[in-house]
């Protein structure tokens, strides 16, 4: 109870004041009430308190010089604190001072000694989160070596032995998480049970072990896509908020981690009862923390991710809003040195994106560029997480790009995902996300230069990312797809029939790996629909053109209102059926496809990146049907949608070309 805490540190206080300063039991005082105060900072997230605490933990070691009896008891306690201070604060002083407190305090503890497990314990922690604020491997090699040591000496019977089996799997698991080497997460996980075992039920620790195991859980789901990983994960962490009372100080926490993995159970079936059910679980989780508590940034941001998916779904504009509102408020409360602040950054900068995406508001664009570029500045070279930040400034000026049509940034953003795919090892788990981003990337390069050997070079990238996602690999419906998209490329561009075969046959894959209410099955049924198309166009089958006419509607129909992929569905919809008037003529055909152009067009915002195709294709379509009818008011308004797509198509965008083309011809 907080009360009780409260009415300790006033106690140790009292019994402070009653030691005249040469007391020798001076020390074992200070040093009480530095942990005490420590533990009130974790509870209230109060700085005041922490800072009290080292100052109190000095005063203490100033008093032990060597050969006192509680100089490594002082040393531990103030080592402990910085590193506490440094993970609020994130100056590198407080972690350094950690870990030469901690060197020191085992330097008095020999081979032999009894205590030694706990300061190799604890510099194991602090090597840990160096390795995790700066990402110098040796520091995570290094700590996993210092807690084998100390699991070593905490045989099958010490008190503390689940603590060192839960300490060292968490470092294979990042280990894991960085070089993507299953036997990490293998033992990772068996240390976890082993633990679990350890701490039957009403054991202390037995919350944390739960959560620790599903933690690994979940990391194994979202390397290997079984979803019976995942279940399990959710229901360890249900079990373990149930054994956190309303008020403890990791309920929090737990409520955290149980949502994060609802979260993913969303993305992966895409109920939104999961999603709706984690935000709830997030709000709770973020009051519990006062405004002025540390970790409120954190919560905050966590959050945030939730809202800015649950838009995506329902396009309810205060869910963006207040998750960006809600990323301000947490850089806000963030210290630039806070060794998340570039987290932070990054996922800010994708709200505001994802909201320029949604209205169109250049200032967004501008300023979510603006802050994964300080991200990336906040992750130097050595840093285990600078590939990431790499990838995300890549994704903006990507996006920037196919906006804009300045082929510069098309360039930039390639020249970043080279530079990211080199920093990810052979067997890291995101090795082949940083493959398909550059693949992307190098087929929309492609688009706008025509030069062959970027394609070739996108196809090879794409077929070893998909080598990378074997079956029920959660990425492998995704490499599937965009493997097929650029064979589809290369088809258009070569006329070789094998491509398209391919594209066709990777395409109803990846359709079978998205079942119904998979989120991107209307993506994969839109995908195979367009190859189906070009199989017609090649080979003159009625059959191609009717399938994919029916994939284009079951697709049309997976998008509810307001869908993110509603706009796409009914221009590729369109564009189907304006074939099969050119091969029929059956007007009826021609006038569906006028529909649903204009429902297409009326989707894009005025400056969305893909109101000039919707502007031309709706214009192709009436000048069809002027063509038939001879109606003067379907040329004119075609010529008008033409001028428009010219007036808001940029300098180098690709369909600038075709604009002009499609204008000059109606003129």
């Amino acid at each position: 109870m907080q009360a009780d805490l409260d009415e300790a540190i006033n106690l140790h206080r009292a019994a402070l004041s009653l030691y005249l300063p040469d007391h020798p039991n001076r020390p074992l005082f200070l040093n009480d009430l530095g942990i005490s105060l420590r533990d009130r900072f974790r509870r209230r997230g109060l700085l005041s308190d922490l800072d009290e605490a080292i100052g109190f933990h000095r005063a203490a070691l100033a008093l032990c010089p060597l050969g006192h009896s509680s100089r490594f008891s002082s040393l531990n306690n103030l080592a402990v604190s910085h590193r506490v201070r440094f993970e609020q604060r994130g100056f590198q002083a407080d972690l350094e001072k950690a870990i030469k407190h901690h060197r020191a305090a085992l330097a008095l503890r020999s081979p032999s000694h009894s205590h030694r497990s706990l300061p190799l314990n604890n510099l194991a922690i602090s090597l840990r989160v160096r390795f995790e604020q700066w990402g110098v491997l040796s520091d995570l090699e290094d700590a996993i070596r210092l807690h084998r040591d100390a699991l070593a000496l905490r045989a099958p019977g010490h008190s503390n032995r689940p603590s060192s089996l839960n300490n060292l799997a968490i470092s294979l698991r990042i280990r894991f998480e960085q070089r993507g080497i299953r036997a990490d997460l293998d033992e990772a996980i068996e240390h976890h049970r082993a633990a679990l075992v350890l701490c039957p039920p009403g054991h202390p620790r037995r919350s944390s072990s739960l959560q620790n195991l599903a933690i690994c859980f979940r990391v194994r789901f979202e390397w290997q896509g079984v979803l019976t990983d995942l279940v399990e994960a959710i229901e360890l962490q249900r079990t373990a908020l149930a054994l956190y009372p309303p008020h403890h100080c990791d309920r929090s926490s737990s409520l955290h981690n149980f949502a994060i993995s609802l979260r993913l159970r969303f993305e992966w079936v895409c109920v939104l009862a999961y999603l709706d059910k984690a935000i709830k679980l997030q709000q709770a989780a973020l009051a519990l923390y006062p405004p002025y508590h540390s970790d409120r940034s954190s919560s905050l941001n966590d959050l945030d991710i939730s809202l800015r998916h649950r838009f995506k779904q329902r396009r309810a504009p205060s869910d963006l809003d207040q998750a960006i509102e809600h990323h301000r408020a947490a850089l806000l409360h963030c210290l630039p040195t806070h060794s998340r602040r570039s987290l932070f950054l990054n996922n800010f900068a994708i709200s505001l994106q994802v909201r320029f995406e949604q209205r169109g508001v250049q200032a967004d664009l501008d300023e979510a560029i603006k802050l994964h570029r300080t991200a990336v500045t906040l992750r130097p070279m050595c840093h285990s997480d600078r590939s990431s930040s790499l990838s995300i400034l890549a994704y903006s000026l990507r996006f920037s790009f196919e906006c804009k049509g300045v082929l510069a940034d098309l360039d930039k953003t390639i020249e970043l995902q080279r530079a990211a795919l080199v920093l990810y090892p052979p067997a890291h788990c995101d090795r082949a996300l940083s493959l398909n981003d550059l693949a992307v990337s190098l087929r929309d390069r492609f688009k706008q230069q025509g030069i062959l050997s970027d394609l070739n070079e996108s196809v090879e990238l794409h077929r070893a990312a998909l080598a990378l996602c074997p079956p029920r690999h959660s990425d492998r419906s995704m490499c599937l797809n965009n493997l097929a998209n650029s064979l589809r490329d290369r088809f258009q561009q070569r006329s070789v029939l094998h491509d398209l075969k391919e594209a066709i046959k990777l395409h109803r894959a990846a359709l079978k790996l998205r079942p119904k209410g998979h989120s991107d099955r209307s993506s994969s049924l839109n995908n195979l629909a367009n190859s189906l198309r070009d199989r017609f166009q090649q080979r003159g089958v009625q059959a191609d053109l009717d399938k994919a006419i029916d994939l284009h509607q079951a697709a049309l129909e997976l998008c509810p209102p307001h869908h993110s992929d509603q706009s796409m569905s009914f221009n590729n919809l369109a564009i189907s059926l304006r074939a099969r008037f050119e091969q029929r003529g059956i007007l009826s055909d021609l006038e569906e496809a006028i529909m649903h152009h204009r429902a297409a067009l009326a989707l894009r915002p005025m400056d969305s990146c893909d109101r000039v195709t919707s502007l031309n294709n709706l214009a192709n379509s009436l000048r069809d049907r002027f063509r038939q009818w001879g109606v003067m008011g379907d040329l004119d308004e075609a010529i008008k949608l033409y001028r428009a797509a010219l007036e808001i198509c940029p300098p180098g965008h690709s369909d600038l070309s075709l604009s002009l083309n499609n204008l000059a011809v109606s003129i």
